[in-house]
Protein backbone atom coordinates (compact mmCIF):
# COMPACT_ATOMS: atom_id res chain seq x y z
CA UNK A 1 0.00 0.00 0.00
CA UNK A 2 1.17 3.16 -0.79
CA UNK A 3 0.64 6.68 0.96
CA UNK A 4 2.19 9.76 0.98
CA UNK A 5 2.61 11.92 4.43
CA UNK A 6 3.75 16.06 4.45
CA UNK A 7 6.61 15.39 7.22
CA UNK A 8 9.27 15.53 4.48
CA UNK A 9 7.77 18.38 2.67
CA UNK A 10 7.64 20.41 6.17
CA UNK A 11 11.19 19.66 6.65
CA UNK A 12 12.08 20.39 3.17
CA UNK A 13 10.26 23.61 3.39
CA UNK A 14 11.29 24.97 6.68
CA UNK A 15 14.99 23.27 7.27
CA UNK A 16 15.92 26.00 10.10
CA UNK A 17 15.92 23.61 12.78
CA UNK A 18 18.44 21.11 10.51
CA UNK A 19 21.41 23.03 11.48
CA UNK A 20 24.11 19.79 12.49
CA UNK A 21 24.85 17.00 9.78
CA UNK A 22 23.12 14.96 11.81
CA UNK A 23 19.66 16.74 11.85
CA UNK A 24 20.21 17.34 8.49
CA UNK A 25 20.97 13.31 7.54
CA UNK A 26 18.10 11.74 9.63
CA UNK A 27 15.56 14.62 8.20
CA UNK A 28 17.28 13.15 4.54
CA UNK A 29 16.80 9.34 5.47
CA UNK A 30 13.25 9.97 6.80
CA UNK A 31 12.45 11.78 3.47
CA UNK A 32 13.65 8.71 1.58
CA UNK A 33 11.71 6.20 3.47
CA UNK A 34 8.52 8.93 2.67
CA UNK A 35 9.39 8.28 -0.41
CA UNK A 36 9.17 4.57 -0.49
CA UNK A 37 6.34 4.63 0.70
CA UNK A 38 4.73 7.16 -1.33
CA UNK A 39 5.54 4.90 -4.41
CA UNK A 40 7.65 7.96 -5.39
CA UNK A 41 11.53 8.41 -7.49
CA UNK A 42 13.38 9.83 -5.14
CA UNK A 43 15.99 11.35 -7.59
CA UNK A 44 13.08 13.49 -8.53
CA UNK A 45 10.96 14.31 -5.28
CA UNK A 46 11.83 18.18 -4.69
CA UNK A 47 11.68 17.70 -1.23
CA UNK A 48 14.18 15.23 -1.15
CA UNK A 49 16.45 17.26 -3.67
CA UNK A 50 15.80 20.34 -1.25
CA UNK A 51 17.04 17.82 1.82
CA UNK A 52 20.01 17.01 -0.37
CA UNK A 53 21.04 20.68 -0.81
CA UNK A 54 20.58 21.22 3.04
CA UNK A 55 22.91 18.60 4.20
CA UNK A 56 25.53 19.88 1.78
CA UNK A 57 25.10 23.62 2.90
CA UNK A 58 25.47 22.18 6.56
CA UNK A 59 28.35 19.73 5.77
CA UNK A 60 29.94 22.70 4.06
CA UNK A 61 29.98 25.36 6.87
CA UNK A 62 33.16 25.41 9.06
CA UNK A 63 34.50 22.16 7.00
CA UNK A 64 37.94 21.84 5.94
CA UNK A 65 39.15 22.14 2.48
CA UNK A 66 38.15 19.13 0.28
CA UNK A 67 41.87 18.50 0.33
CA UNK A 68 42.42 18.20 3.96
CA UNK A 69 38.86 15.91 3.65
CA UNK A 70 40.61 13.41 1.43
CA UNK A 71 43.93 13.14 3.43
CA UNK A 72 41.76 12.41 6.20
CA UNK A 73 39.67 10.10 4.30
CA UNK A 74 43.32 7.98 2.91
CA UNK A 75 44.39 8.01 6.40
CA UNK A 76 41.25 6.09 7.86
CA UNK A 77 41.52 3.70 4.79
CA UNK A 78 44.81 2.96 5.56
CA UNK A 79 44.27 2.36 9.09
CA UNK A 80 41.10 0.09 8.26
CA UNK A 81 43.39 -2.11 5.70
CA UNK A 82 46.30 -2.52 8.75
CA UNK A 83 43.65 -3.41 11.15
CA UNK A 84 41.22 -6.52 11.59
CA UNK A 85 37.84 -6.08 12.38
CA UNK A 86 38.65 -10.17 13.99
CA UNK A 87 39.30 -9.68 16.73
CA UNK A 88 36.72 -7.15 17.18
CA UNK A 89 34.07 -9.62 16.02
CA UNK A 90 34.93 -12.49 17.60
CA UNK A 91 33.06 -13.86 20.36
CA UNK A 92 29.82 -12.09 18.97
CA UNK A 93 27.40 -13.34 16.45
CA UNK A 94 27.26 -12.39 13.07
CA UNK A 95 23.64 -13.90 12.29
CA UNK A 96 21.45 -11.68 11.28
CA UNK A 97 24.12 -8.66 10.38
CA UNK A 98 25.12 -8.80 6.99
CA UNK A 99 27.30 -6.81 6.61
CA UNK A 100 29.28 -7.98 9.86
CA UNK A 101 29.15 -11.74 8.58
CA UNK A 102 30.60 -10.84 5.07
CA UNK A 103 33.23 -8.68 6.47
CA UNK A 104 34.12 -11.58 9.13
CA UNK A 105 34.78 -13.82 6.57
CA UNK A 106 36.42 -12.04 3.77
CA UNK A 107 38.84 -10.69 6.35
CA UNK A 108 39.23 -14.77 7.44
CA UNK A 109 40.10 -15.85 4.03
CA UNK A 110 42.28 -13.19 3.80
CA UNK A 111 43.98 -14.51 7.18
CA UNK A 112 43.82 -17.71 6.09
CA UNK A 113 45.53 -17.64 3.31
CA UNK A 114 48.49 -15.48 4.91
CA UNK A 115 48.49 -18.21 7.38
CA UNK A 116 48.85 -20.99 4.82
CA UNK A 117 51.61 -18.83 2.89
CA UNK A 118 53.77 -18.38 6.26
CA UNK A 119 53.43 -22.02 7.42
CA UNK A 120 54.84 -22.95 4.01
CA UNK A 121 51.54 -24.24 2.24
CA UNK A 122 51.49 -23.16 -1.28
CA UNK A 123 47.99 -22.00 -3.06
CA UNK A 124 47.80 -24.62 -5.11
CA UNK A 125 48.05 -27.12 -2.39
CA UNK A 126 45.19 -26.23 -0.70
CA UNK A 127 41.63 -24.33 -1.03
CA UNK A 128 39.97 -21.82 1.24
CA UNK A 129 35.96 -21.65 1.55
CA UNK A 130 33.53 -19.66 2.90
CA UNK A 131 29.90 -20.87 3.94
CA UNK A 132 27.45 -18.24 5.39
CA UNK A 133 24.44 -20.13 5.74
CA UNK A 134 21.29 -18.23 6.42
CA UNK A 135 20.05 -15.03 8.58
CA UNK A 136 20.76 -17.33 10.98
CA UNK A 137 24.14 -18.63 11.23
CA UNK A 138 27.45 -17.04 11.74
CA UNK A 139 28.85 -19.08 9.10
CA UNK A 140 31.88 -20.82 8.39
CA UNK A 141 35.02 -20.05 6.13
CA UNK A 142 37.74 -23.26 6.21
CA UNK A 143 41.21 -23.90 4.85
CA UNK A 144 41.38 -27.38 3.21
CA UNK A 145 45.13 -28.88 3.01
CA UNK A 146 45.79 -32.61 2.05
CA UNK A 147 47.03 -32.82 5.63
CA UNK A 148 45.20 -30.03 7.45
CA UNK A 149 41.54 -28.53 8.04
CA UNK A 150 41.46 -25.13 9.69
CA UNK A 151 37.75 -23.58 10.33
CA UNK A 152 37.09 -20.38 11.52
CA UNK A 153 33.68 -19.43 13.15
CA UNK A 154 32.99 -15.78 14.87
CA UNK A 155 32.15 -17.34 18.08
CA UNK A 156 32.42 -20.23 19.45
CA UNK A 157 30.72 -22.19 22.82
CA UNK A 158 33.82 -22.43 24.11
CA UNK A 159 36.10 -19.73 25.13
CA UNK A 160 38.81 -19.02 23.20
CA UNK A 161 37.84 -21.46 20.60
CA UNK A 162 36.93 -19.60 17.28
CA UNK A 163 39.47 -21.84 15.36
CA UNK A 164 39.49 -25.74 14.90
CA UNK A 165 41.60 -27.42 13.29
CA UNK A 166 42.51 -31.06 12.55
CA UNK A 167 45.03 -33.32 10.78
CA UNK A 168 43.29 -34.50 7.27
CA UNK A 169 44.39 -37.88 4.86
CA UNK A 170 44.40 -37.28 1.35
CA UNK A 171 41.85 -33.68 2.46
CA UNK A 172 39.93 -35.55 4.51
CA UNK A 173 39.30 -34.97 8.35
CA UNK A 174 41.36 -37.66 10.07
CA UNK A 175 42.56 -36.18 13.56
CA UNK A 176 40.97 -35.34 16.82
CA UNK A 177 39.82 -31.83 16.48
CA UNK A 178 41.76 -29.42 18.24
CA UNK A 179 40.84 -25.38 19.39
CA UNK A 180 42.38 -21.84 19.19
CA UNK A 181 41.68 -18.67 19.80
CA UNK A 182 41.07 -16.35 16.83
CA UNK A 183 43.94 -14.27 17.68
CA UNK A 184 46.42 -16.71 16.40
CA UNK A 185 44.75 -16.60 13.17
CA UNK A 186 46.47 -13.19 13.04
CA UNK A 187 50.10 -14.71 14.82
CA UNK A 188 51.75 -17.33 12.50
CA UNK A 189 54.31 -18.13 14.60
CA UNK A 190 52.08 -18.88 17.72
CA UNK A 191 50.02 -21.14 15.46
CA UNK A 192 52.40 -22.91 14.37
CA UNK A 193 54.10 -23.85 17.51
CA UNK A 194 50.11 -25.07 18.27
CA UNK A 195 50.40 -27.14 15.35
CA UNK A 196 53.84 -28.62 15.87
CA UNK A 197 52.16 -29.39 19.37
CA UNK A 198 49.21 -31.02 18.26
CA UNK A 199 48.80 -32.29 14.54
CA UNK A 200 52.51 -32.60 13.89
CA UNK A 201 54.26 -31.19 10.77
CA UNK A 202 51.85 -31.19 8.00
CA UNK A 203 52.74 -31.80 3.86
CA UNK A 204 56.37 -32.38 3.34
CA UNK A 205 57.72 -31.26 6.94
CA UNK A 206 56.50 -27.48 6.29
CA UNK A 207 55.41 -26.75 9.48
CA UNK A 208 58.65 -26.98 11.44
CA UNK A 209 58.85 -27.77 15.09
CA UNK A 210 58.52 -24.69 17.42
CA UNK A 211 61.63 -22.73 17.53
Amino acid sequence: MFYDTQYCHNAALSPEALTTVPAALHALNAGVDDCRRAGKPIDRDASILLLIRNLAAVAERDAPTTNDLRLRCAEDRMTVIAGSALLAIAGNSVAGDAAAKRTFHRQARLALASLAEAIGIAAHEMRIDTDTGDHADDGTTELRHADLSVRVRPRSFLPDSEITFNRCRNGEHAGPVQRAPIAELLDAAAFQRRLSATVGDVGASRLAAAA
